[in-house]
């Protein structure tokens, strides 16, 4: 009798971990900067982000896999599709989302600064379902502080009202050459912290 209460009690934690994974917890890191990838080309991310799911005094470290594709269609108009998996801390995997986008430079000075807007949509679960979501990129391209921030204002589509999530990042963007970069990111879904790391390369 002890062994069955004590395997319904993990059971059910693990249900309210997942209910809280798949609600609230899980979400893309942003991994783009202002810099588009120029007209003609291609450009693959991979990376992997974690998060730190607390419900009640359990917690949990939730990996989320993700990569993305993105064309340009011009030197300043990206094309691009995220996705991915959640991976909980037992390693079972459950499909993250996709999501699409498109991103429009303001500016892009290889010296100074870069910005950029963007807009998309999807699904997944940092959208709780279907959503749509705005981005404003901002990029320090000044050799000895090489950061970039941005922030994503998410308006879920899949609910009874109508509210905004706000999503920040920011990170380091460090050129390995002129096609390939490594990204460092901090990012905060709703209140929720997480981070990741990321790998681009341009073709």
């Amino acid at each position: 009798m002890m062994v069955t209460w004590r395997r319904l009690r993990s059971l059910a934690m693990v249900g309210l971990l997942l209910v809280v994974v798949l609600l609230s917890g899980c979400y893309f890191n942003i991994f783009q900067t202002a810099r588009t990838v120029g007209a003609g080309k291609v450009a693959i991310s991979l990376g992997s982000g974690v998060v730190n799911i607390v419900a009640g005094q359990n917690s949990s470290l939730v990996f989320t896999p993700q990569a993305r594709i993105a064309v340009g269609l011009s030197d300043s108009v990206d094309l691009g599709i995220q996705s991915g998996l959640m991976v909980n801390s037992s390693g079972t995997p459950s499909f993250l989302g996709a999501i699409g986008d498109i991103k429009l430079a303001l500016l892009q000075d290889p010296e100074t600064f870069s910005i950029a807007l963007g807009l998309g949509g999807g699904y997944s679960p940092g959208l709780l379902g279907w959503g749509v979501e705005g981005s404003v990129y901002l990029d320090s391209n000044i050799a000895f502080l090489p950061i970039y921030a941005v922030y994503r204002p998410i308006l879920p589509l899949s609910g009874d009202t109508l509210s905004v999530i706000h999503q920040f990042g920011g990170g380091l963007h460090l050129d390995l050459s002129d096609s390939a970069r490594i990204l460092i990111e901090v990012d905060s879904w709703n209140g929720v912290l997480g981070g990741g790391i990321s790998l681009d390369i341009i073709f």
